[in-house]
């Protein structure tokens, strides 16, 4: 008889890494601004004197209730914005989702359109 394997942890930052180019690829959104995390990192690299700059991307972390996910988009004219956050919600999901082995919990997801091009 096999014993059953611990649960893997959740890795925010490989969710993040593997969550932003599925976002990047939905239909009218042209691009992502530096969210919080970024933004941080960025000030505490100048501070330090070292090399910041990340390209943006998605903030995932994980709470007690489950993921919450920080999206800071550029969205073009293409598609209704509705259109291109419910494409946003269904491969944030998705990707979450097949990405671990246990359910995640409920996906909190905090989308801010930083602009629109028309």
């Amino acid at each position: 008889m096999t014993e059953p394997k611990a649960p893997e942890a959740f890795d925010e930052a490989a969710a993040s890494m593997r969550v932003t180019p599925a976002v990047l690829a939905v239909p009218g959104v042209t691009g992502l601004a530096p969210g919080l995390r970024d933004l941080v990192a960025t000030a505490a690299a100048r501070v330090m004197r070292r090399e910041g700059g990340e390209p943006p991307s998605v903030d995932v972390r994980t709470t007690r209730e489950g993921v919450h996910v920080r999206v800071d988009a550029y969205l073009d004219a293409s598609r209704s914005v509705s259109g291109i956050v419910d494409d946003l919600f269904e491969v944030i999901a998705e990707d979450l989702q097949g990405g671990v082995f246990d359910p995640v919990g409920d996906i909190d997801i905090d989308l801010r359109i930083v602009g629109r091009g028309f």
